[in-house]
């Protein structure tokens, strides 16, 4: 019947076509070609049918920043609670965290000397002051600097986007003055929104070059909104400047201006299953709470009461016009009478049934597939895994991993470590000469890149006979070999030679002991 009504549509669309063709040729025949030819190609695409079970997919054309605007508040609040409360998405996106951040994506620094070596020595004292620095960076002092990442990492899954404002603090004598406060998109000011009188536009609290779509200030409230403490408060906003801010968000539409939560994807999946299981549990609790129905034809015949332990009811006769109570429980080693013309039904319960599982495991599958995981990391359910398998999802799960690192040092890190050297230099802490600073300071701030963290080999027998082949063909290098297990190459060089050291000096103290217990014996 589909496909008739189907047939149907197309024909009176072909006709539709050809008359008004027909009519547009009488006036100008190249216009009208151009007209059919479009029209021939909208019914081409599959996609452009508006036809029978297809009528009611019809989502409008809207800007990506008109998108996020509509829903970034509901999602993000959905996606919070998903994150808080579901058990899967709590526990992926704690594997994630794990995963991509671990202990922190730490930078490393490149300075060079004048002949155009690396600095050694330079870039070991950079990164010792940054690794301290790392300790109080939070202007709470509740976090490190891996520990904002985690933090952020977290809120772009739950909100799509956070905020870095850069503030100082020189209370701590040898530490680099920088310290980072982190902020929710909640407490953007959304009332500063549209054209503003000084020519620029506003978007949700952020301030616009109407020309270059740059960011200039951003309007925080001086509270979270949501805070029990804000409750009647009245609200004022601070206008910050753009340098002073890190906009951390993934831009997926050219004309998006903030992010939305990336568990956008899977919430209402993962919130409608987590739904279906509680349903189905209190269900199944439901059934298994009732054993037994009693149903008797007599008039008179209490269901609801019941004899004492061991008891036994009372007969009951069409002529009794008293009330008979039955038993109320079903008692073990106990042969129980009953009241004539009473039914004993067993209940059966139906729940969870055998169609849940397979119901729940295809549920798990779309939403693994929507964050970016394996079926089995996402559940943890390694039962019909093989090794294979296992090691396949393994590694096209760290190129999830590693996309996310690379976020993360492209968006936050690169910023905030630019902040670091430039607040280094101001406080004279610098442990190199920086020359032209002033004129060129991204030249500085481009001297550092980050460490990710690694993994261990899947197969370590095959992976370093991998490794070890690729190096001897020149074409893979210690270096990345290091950085691919999240490791420095120099760090690793040098520990290695001051292990060999202590080891030729073990070797030489051992010697000259036996050599005296050699002379004491003779």
């Amino acid at each position: 019947m589909s496909g008739d009504k189907t047939t149907i549509t197309r024909k009176i669309y072909d006709r539709y076509t050809s008359i008004i063709g027909g009519a547009l040729n009488m006036i100008s025949p190249s216009f009208a070609g151009r007209w059919v030819y479009g029209r021939n190609m909208y019914r081409a695409f599959t996609a452009g049918s508006t036809a029978d079970a297809d009528r009611n997919f019809n989502p409008r054309l809207r800007s990506g920043d008109a998108n996020v605007k509509k829903a970034y508040k509901l999602v993000a609040a959905r996606c919070r609670d998903q994150a808080e409360n579901n058990p899967l998405i709590a526990g992926a996106l704690r594997r994630i965290c794990d995963n991509v951040v671990r202990a922190g994506i730490m930078p490393k620094f490149k300075f060079r000397k004048a002949d155009g070596r690396l600095d050694r020595k330079a870039n070991k004292e950079w990164r010792h002051r940054f690794l301290r620095w790392a300790k109080y960076c939070e202007i709470t002092g509740h976090e490190t600097y891996g520990g904002t990442q985690r933090l952020g990492l977290l809120h772009m899954w739950m909100d799509g986007q956070y905020f870095i404002h850069r503030v100082y603090d020189t209370s701590r004598p040898g530490i680099v003055p920088l310290r980072l406060e982190l902020l929710e998109f909640d407490q953007l000011d959304a009332l500063v929104d549209g054209q503003l009188s000084n020519g620029n536009v506003a978007r949700k609290g952020i301030e616009y070059d109407k020309s270059t779509g740059r960011p200039l200030f951003y309007h925080f409230l001086d509270h979270h909104p949501g805070d029990y403490l804000a409750l009647g408060r009245r609200s004022t906003s601070r206008r910050i400047p753009a340098a002073d801010i890190i906009h951390v968000w993934d831009r997926r539409r050219i004309s998006q201006y903030s992010g939305i939560a990336w568990l956008v994807a899977v919430v209402m999946e993962s919130y409608r299953m987590e739904d279906f299981r509680h349903i189905t549990h209190d269900a199944a609790r439901t059934q298994a709470a009732f054993v037994a129905f009693l149903k008797s034809s007599m008039p008179g015949f209490n269901l609801g009461g019941g004899l004492t332990l061991g008891g036994q009811s009372s007969p009951a006769t069409p002529a009794d016009t008293g009330t008979k109570d039955a038993p109320k429980e079903i008692i073990s080693n106990i042969v129980q009478k009953l009241p004539p013309g009473t039914d004993v039904q067993m209940n059966a319960p139906t729940q969870p049934g055998a169609n849940y599982e397979p119901f729940t495991k295809d549920s798990a599958r779309y939403q693994s597939a929507g964050i970016g995981m394996s079926f089995e990391a996402y559940t943890n359910n390694y039962t019909d895994a093989s090794y294979a398998s296992a090691r396949s999802g393994s590694l096209e799960e760290r190129l999830s991993y590693r996309g996310q690192q690379q976020f993360l040092e492209e968006q936050p890190n690169r910023g905030v470590v630019a902040w670091f050297i430039e607040a280094a230099y101001l406080a004279g802490m610098n442990p190199t000469p920086m020359p032209g600073y002033a004129k060129d300071p991204d030249f500085y701030h481009e001297m550092a890149e980050g460490q990710f963290p690694g993994w261990h080999w899947v197969d370590p027998n095959a992976d370093a006979k991998a490794a070890e082949k690729l190096i001897e063909l020149t074409l893979d290098t210690h270096r990345n070999q290091s950085a691919s297990r999240g490791l420095d190459w120099d760090d690793v060089i040098d520990d290695a030679i001051e292990e060999e050291e202590q080891l030729i000096k073990l070797a030489e103290l051992r010697r000259k002991r036996l050599g005296i217990n050699e002379g004491a014996e003779e």
